[in-house]
């Protein structure tokens, strides 16, 4: 009722926030989102990359796989099976290949497609160990412009990078300092 308000007074739909008391829902029914639960409110420039998103989002029938990346049949079918499950408002997807079918590849051509389509505003790539992170780094670094940085207790403060690396337990001490 109030978002309805707002809406007719501004003429944009507000992106709705309810709480019980205990949890908090965020809930964008003007892109036929379902609620769901969040650990904190948006930050001003979060909510304004959100509306940003709502105008600027491109289809997933736009979405463009660069095939300089992914090259084989099946890596490039599971980009498109992920991306359309994520069209059907999904926000979780699981993607499980064998050693040496390119993971690294698949996850740098889908965080490339996503990034282009203005579906995602930042990406967070957890490995286990550095070595793992070094690698990803570079390959990332080969194939995509967009900036990336190492997560780290002097760098987590920086919110201009789109890709964001780390190890789990890197990420596990600065998780709380980020919004969405």
């Amino acid at each position: 009722l109030y978002a309805d308000g707002l809406e007719r007074e501004y003429g944009r739909r507000p992106v709705i926030f309810y709480t019980n008391g205990y949890d908090i829902y965020i809930w964008d029914d003007a892109q036929n989102e379902p609620p769901r639960r969040i650990y904190g409110f948006y930050s001003k420039d979060s909510l304004q990359y959100l509306h940003f998103q709502r105008e600027q989002k491109h289809t997933a029938g736009d979405i463009r796989i660069n095939y300089q990346i992914v090259d084989r049949l099946y890596q490039i079918e599971a980009i498109k099976r992920i991306v359309e499950r994520f069209d059907r408002k999904h926000r979780k997807g699981l993607l499980v290949q064998a050693t040496g079918t390119g993971k690294t590849r698949v996850a740098i051509a889908l965080c490339d497609a996503l990034l282009k389509a203005r579906w995602v505003k930042r990406i967070l790539f957890l490995c286990d160990r550095r070595e793992l992170r070094k690698q990803a780094k570079n390959a990332f670094q080969d194939y995509i412009e967009a900036s990336l940085v190492i997560v780290s207790a002097r760098t987590f403060k920086e919110r201009e990078h789109r890709i964001y690396m780390a190890t789990y337990p890197a990420m596990k001490e600065v998780y709380q300092s980020f919004d969405v």
